[in-house]
């Protein structure tokens, strides 16, 4: 054999070594496998933060998972139509139900799933797997496909179905809501969005057991959507709230949130080659509202109006800080929330953290809230001035009575807020001296300052602050105001220009 034969056999030698690794890397990891069932797919680095994060979804790693993207980033083609498809390559017998909208979306789904799964590079990767037809007695059309198991007792299937369809004795052990709200019509409709949490919780979380896992993929259009009422009530995941969500958010520019998987400096967009720079650019300054909501992921009034618009969100607390803090508090009524949040000043950042968002606390709950907490009783806490009987009964002390008996819990380090004439707006410009980090927990510091506005008078800011999204607000204000006195200097914004 002469020189160049063996130099094409050892070169085409290789080459098949190479096809081998990369079908045995796409068949375990989902990253490789998206490029691998589309050469043509254009990976960008969020969509391997993506896959990444679906992989761990695959594994149990991560149990709930929300991906918030703007509009033609290929978060459904990543997720959607090609996720299922390697789940089942991998694990025949899970029973998938992919949601959507409208039936007619869902169903489109279906179809899209089935063609990559019909492919020759998927027939490559899983060919025991076969889709279910007329020819084998499995079901095959647009609203349901089986999977032909060799275990009749352990088929899968991909069910898809839009919001408030039935599913009816479907056992669900992925469970896929991908764009839950057709636009921003229906997203504005309260009773569209009561709808679609009431077939939420009564149909599809029903359908769910112990090992099910979640996957949320939309776009932001209202904070009271299906992604922020989930994340009302079930919180973010954490070490100390392990049934919590999973977040993944990508906003359109860059914002100043600090987060570990996105590396864009702030302000930078996104995927320019397809969405450019100046043209984010040009919807933020044409319609902030739809900027805000469709491309940042965070819905929210415009900035010219916002009393606070650039607070940034951290992950955690900081750990240096840890015993260094005191409590701002706010009282509640029947209908209002009691809530206190965590403080701590550091030069000129201020850190918040909130600790207790709830209605109907009377001050004995509230004395039980603090030490649930672990909030030492000498940590200084500011309260509302205008309830001093509160406020006296919080530095006493009561007595607890259970099942085991009677005990004592300590009065706590509690005063009353500096309040007066200009108090509110002297407060305002306080906090408007520091940089404001608050934590990705603190669902309601983040709905409330997003909210927490001025009055508006033909398009300008009167600096007049609307009496209403303030529970968190005054909380906050009080104590800063209190703790470090009026204004000295204020940090450049919007508002302070």
């Amino acid at each position: 054999m002469n020189y160049n034969a063996r130099l094409r056999n050892l070169h085409e030698e290789r080459l098949r070594r190479l096809r081998l690794l990369d079908s045995s890397n796409s068949k375990d990891r989902f990253y490789h496998y998206l490029s691998h069932i589309d050469s043509a797919y254009k990976l960008q680095w969020f969509h391997r933060v993506i896959a990444e994060k679906l992989q761990l979804v695959h594994e149990r790693k991560i149990k709930k998972l929300m991906i918030f993207m703007p509009p033609q980033h290929g978060k459904t083609s990543a997720s959607t139509r090609t996720f299922p498809g390697w789940v089942l390559g991998k694990k025949p017998d899970t029973k998938i139900a992919v949601v959507s909208y409208s039936a007619t979306i869902a169903r489109r789904f279906n179809r899209d799933i089935k063609r990559r799964m019909s492919t020759q590079a998927y027939r490559q990767l899983f060919p025991e797997i076969l889709l279910g037809d007329t020819k084998n007695g499995y079901t095959n059309n647009n609203d349901i496909v089986e999977i032909v198991g060799k275990d009749a007792a352990k088929e899968g299937f991909i069910y898809t179905v839009g919001v408030g369809g039935s599913l009816t004795s479907v056992t669900v052990d992925l469970g896929i809501i991908d764009d839950p709200i057709k636009d921003r019509k229906d997203a504005l409709s309260p009773t569209i969005r009561e709808n679609i949490w009431g077939w939420y919780c009564d149909v599809f979380e029903t359908r769910l057991h112990n090992d099910s896992a979640q996957i949320l993929i939309q776009t932001r259009w209202h904070e009271d959507d299906l992604g922020g009422r989930l994340l009302e009530r079930d919180g973010l995941y954490c070490e100390s709230n392990p049934t919590g969500w999973v977040v993944v958010s990508f906003p359109a520019l860059r914002t100043p949130d600090i987060n570990d998987f996105d590396p864009r400096p702030v302000g930078a967009a996104l995927w320019p080659e397809k969405h450019s720079q100046a043209k984010i650019e040009k919807v933020k300054k044409d319609n902030p509202v739809t900027f805000n909501a469709l491309y940042q992921q965070d819905p929210k009034p415009s900035p010219d109006s916002l009393v606070f618009p650039n607070w940034i969100e951290i992950d955690e607390w900081p750990e240096h800080l840890e015993t260094q803090y005191g409590i701002g508090g706010d009282f509640g009524f029947t209908n209002d929330p009691t809530t206190f949040i965590r403080i701590a000043r550091e030069g000129y950042k201020l850190y918040l953290d909130e600790l207790v968002y709830e209605t109907g606390l009377t001050n004995q709950k509230i004395l039980q809230r603090y030490y649930e907490k672990g909030i030492p009783a000498e940590i200084q806490s500011i309260w509302d001035k205008a309830e001093p009987k509160s406020i006296a009964e919080l530095k006493i002390g009561t007595l607890i009575e259970t099942s085991e008996g009677i005990y004592s819990l300590p009065g706590i380090n509690a005063k009353g807020s500096d309040k007066g004439p200009g108090s509110v707006e002297a407060g305002i410009s306080k906090l408007n001296e520091f940089e404001v980090y608050y934590t990705a927990r603190s669902l309601n510091i983040k709905r409330e300052k997003n909210h927490y506005q001025y009055v508006m008078h033909n398009g300008v800011s009167t600096n007049i602050p609307i009496g209403e999204h303030n529970h968190t607000m005054d909380a906050i204000r009080g104590y800063v105001f209190t703790k470090w006195g009026r204004p000295q200097r204020v940090m450049s914004g919007p508002n302070n220009d």
